[in-house]
């Protein structure tokens, strides 16, 4: 995710529109208040914090370019969030500030469908637009519908790859401060299965989890929320979908992934931002080809100073 900077008027602007959403569904909580006072940092725009509310031609009037019209507009998702719900009149206001910014966004309408109960339809919307189709689009198109089956069958618990979980299992003889011995202290440790065994993450997903070593981030709900944050900071591809869907699981308690329960009042800026920050700073996004195999004989330390992590 590309950092952004506005002027001191767009970021006035920033949180006038921000300050709407939380006004949308009266009255504003301290958990909307939290929000726009970390997005108000994170954005950059300097105290005061205490602007009013704008309406969508206002703010459409002062933030033009097309990219800080997006980012502002997720930003207001990520604030209707904040009490863990979405109202209608949430999800009204939403849309209203996207068509005076005239972007297209398509978790707006995921809002709307959450805050009317269609709980399903937000699922297969989000699964059609999402970055997790484009990753499946990139396994057809490398390996056919036999890279699909390695990626559903030991999720589904149909297929098993005894010597590829044998391969990764044997990364517990490497020394400890490497990355491969992290990597399987973290799967020991916490009980997860390893690739090639039933119910495991594929070998094309290991990102995630590396993300998990690399970031120091653990397994549970606070964990995973950071760990998720982290990897739309450093993704090219969609970051917001990333945001969008774990704040739906650990903030409004909505399934999205298969591999995780979910919770809710995870989703918090100061779990947020700086693990977002973090991955911002790096110089790879581990989920477009990055091969961790020359790496895990390496010290961790040294892999994340290679990789930019703070």
């Amino acid at each position: 995710m590309r950092r952004l900077t506005l002027s001191p008027e767009e970021g006035r602007a920033a949180l006038g529109a921000l300050r709407a959403i939380a006004e949308a569904d009266p009255p504003v909580t301290s958990s909307e208040l939290r929000w726009i006072e970390a997005s108000a940092l994170a954005l950059g725009v300097p105290p005061p914090h205490d602007e009013r509310a704008w309406s969508p031609e206002e703010a459409s009037r002062v933030i033009v370019d097309p990219e800080a019209r997006i980012r502002v507009l997720q930003v207001m998702m990520l604030t209707a969030m904040a009490d863990e719900k979405i109202s209608p009149s949430e999800a009204a206001t939403v849309r209203r500030f996207a068509e005076a910014f005239q972007v297209e966004e398509p978790r707006v309408t995921s809002m709307e469908q959450v805050a009317e109960g269609k709980i399903t339809r937000a699922w297969l919307g989000l699964a059609r637009s999402g970055s997790a189709r484009k990753d499946v689009e990139r396994i057809l198109e490398r390996e056919g519908f036999r890279g699909i089956w390695r990626v559903v069958g030991p999720l589904l618990g149909l297929r098993k790859d005894l010597e590829q979980a044998r391969r990764f299992n044997n990364l517990g003889k490497l020394p400890t401060g490497t990355l491969g011995r992290a990597y399987w202290d973290l799967l020991v440790s916490n009980r997860l299965p390893f690739p090639g065994e039933a119910g495991a993450v594929p070998e094309s997903g290991l990102w995630h989890d590396l993300s998990h070593v690399l970031g120091g981030y653990g397994v549970d709900p606070e964990g995973e929320v950071q760990v998720v944050s982290f990897i739309a900071g450093y993704r090219q591809e969609d970051p917001f979908f990333w945001l969008f869907t774990i704040a739906l699981q650990f903030h409004l308690g909505l399934r999205v992934s298969p591999y995780s329960q979910g919770g809710r009042g995870y989703f918090r800026p100061d779990l947020v931002y700086p693990a977002l920050e973090r991955g911002m700073g790096m110089t790879t996004d581990l989920s477009l080809g990055w091969d961790p195999w020359p790496h895990f004989a390496r010290p961790l330390e040294d892999v994340r100073a290679e990789l930019g992590i703070r």
